[in-house]
């Protein structure tokens, strides 16, 4: 089989980087390598926050893709370019001040943009991850035309910025994870007739394990509500640190916070929280097959790989409303509850607690979500249609 030499663009990639646009990029090349020849250009960047060059520049194999990695020139201190983002959020900015934000914003690596530059004509296909990181937007300047953008778009202050609006013009298609993405970007950008599809990332359904044996080793006695992820207050997770003890307040019976994940913040000391730390996938789906809802509690989301694993395992999910893509998730999938206001995620959690058969019915309709709109075939035959109408001119196409 001729498999079409394809590229990929993303700021970090590898067994050790996880996260949702990384991990989005790393799940979809090793699952189009039977089909395509991909090469990722990225980084030696592991951790998002500072782009430390930690891992080897050059080649190497990852289960079966090529990677290409590039040196970052300027190592990122949070704290100095919050400092220098956020008065740009609230007033006009000069163009100058924009492209400072996006060096400072990083991983800078002018190197990856010039190897993309010359090489561009050998690939029927360039795929950026992202709009919002520097090798996005210099890299569509250096090889636009066959360019494809996944934006993993949500509606954030960067998003008002005059040179993420060329970010969205250059490509030559896009590919979005929701209905709702692509429809904030139709409304902010318009796409006009160019490719698109709703391509999305599968989700590998996981066993449901010893739920009895996952309560039995954390002591956990009762109901439980979990969180997996990055526990962060960016994420949301204050925010739903104080819903859960508002929700908690003289109510008996009320369900734990189960919180598993790495920490981005101070750990947690409420009654009625839990964090069990980093879980291994086994232990994961354990959890969150045990768990009377999944929580979502962060306003931005471009998909929410966690909503749909608990979903695929019969787990309801309840999520703030303010995340467009979350709340069109509920309504498609009738799987999931949606809050505003502490008082809202109380009253929505503590029905979930109490209604069981409630919980029965949306655990078989999230079921029935994740296997009819994200399984992997079915994922991959959209990014393999996109793919092939971008590289049409190809010459072996």
């Amino acid at each position: 089989m001729n498999r079409l030499p394809v590229a990929f663009v993303v700021q970090r990639y590898g067994r050790e980087v996880t996260g949702g646009s990384e991990a989005l990029a790393r799940a979809v090349a090793e699952r189009l390598s039977p089909f395509h020849e991909v090469t990722v250009f990225t980084t030696c960047a592991r951790d998002y926050v500072t782009w430390r060059n930690e891992l080897t520049p050059g080649e190497e194999e990852v289960d079966g893709v090529r990677v290409r990695r590039f040196p970052v020139e300027d190592e990122r201190d949070l704290t100095a370019f919050n400092a220098f983002a956020e008065p740009l959020y609230s007033r006009s900015r000069t163009r100058d001040e924009e492209i400072e934000f996006l060096r400072r914003q990083g991983p800078c690596a002018p190197a990856l943009v010039e190897a993309l530059r010359e090489e561009k004509d050998r690939f029927a296909a360039v795929v950026f991850f992202t709009y919002l990181y520097y090798p996005t937007y210099w890299g569509l300047r250096a090889a636009p035309e066959r360019s494809v953008l996944v934006p993993t778009t949500h509606d954030e202050p960067p998003l008002t910025f005059s040179i993420y609006r060329e970010v969205f013009e250059r490509p030559r298609a896009f590919a979005f994870l929701t209905p709702a993405e692509r429809d904030l970007v139709r409304s902010r950008f318009g796409i006009g007739d160019r490719a698109a599809a709703v391509a999305g990332m599968g989700v590998d359904v996981a066993e449901r394990g010893d739920v009895a044996a996952f309560r039995a080793r954390h002591g956990l006695s009762g109901p439980y509500a979990l969180y997996a992820g990055r526990i962060d207050a960016g994420k949301g997770c204050a925010a739903m640190l104080a819903h859960h003890d508002e929700y908690r307040r003289g109510r008996s019976g009320a369900a734990e916070l189960v919180l598993i994940g790495r920490l981005a913040m101070e750990e947690p000391r409420q009654a009625g929280v839990r964090y069990l730390g980093f879980l291994p996938e086994e232990e994961k789906a354990e959890a969150m097959a045990g768990a009377v809802a999944v929580v979502c509690p962060s306003p931005y989301e471009s998909l929410s790989i966690v909503f749909l694993e608990g979903l695929s395992l019969g787990t309801p999910g309840l999520v703030n409303a303010s995340s467009e893509v979350l709340k069109e998730h509920c309504l498609r999938s009738n799987a999931g509850l949606f809050y505003r206001s502490g008082e809202e995620y109380a009253e929505a959690l503590d029905l979930l607690v109490r209604n069981e058969p409630l919980r029965g019915a949306l655990g078989a309709s999230g079921r029935r979500y994740v296997e009819e709109e994200y399984r992997w075939d079915v994922v991959l035959g959209r990014w393999r249609g996109l793919l092939r109408s971008v590289g049409a001119g190809y010459p072996s196409a």
